[in-house]
């Protein structure tokens, strides 16, 4: 027989180590918004890119009367696309989109009547490119 108690004392504190650093690798992150874009003048509107799981969070923030839309167009110009949250303030919509990794998203955030899905002149954000 060979190695004595010591040397087994080594080898499972060996596997528990590997075991341990496994589980921190393997671990998924908890997701997080990548990019974050306000409408002007108060934020009535809010958009959030997930890049993991490809995800755009469409939030409703001020009860004025306007649904918060997120207008977005994909890589080789298509688009563009709309998530409407309509249900009040306080309520989000979560856009759950199939993008290929690694290809960009250009969104922005604006106000709108969604029943006639008109987007409120100058209420959208500048925009921001994210990728998946």
């Amino acid at each position: 027989m060979s190695g004595g108690p010591g040397m087994r004392t080594s080898r499972i504190l060996a596997v528990a180590a590997v075991a341990v650093l496994a589980g921190t690798v393997l671990t998924a992150s908890p997701a997080y918004a990548d990019t974050t874009q306000c409408t002007p003048s108060g934020c009535g509107g809010e958009a959030d890119f997930v890049a993991y799981g490809e995800h755009l969070w469409v939030r409703d923030q001020l009860a004025d009367g306007h649904s918060a839309v997120a207008r977005y167009w994909l890589e080789g110009g298509t688009g563009p696309f709309s998530i409407w949250s309509s249900g009040g303030a306080g309520t989000a919509v979560d856009g759950n989109l199939d993008l290929a990794e690694g290809t960009w998203i250009f969104y922005q955030v604006c106000l709108g009547e969604a029943s006639t899905k008109t987007i409120v002149s100058g209420t959208c954000s500048a925009g921001v490119t994210d990728y998946a």
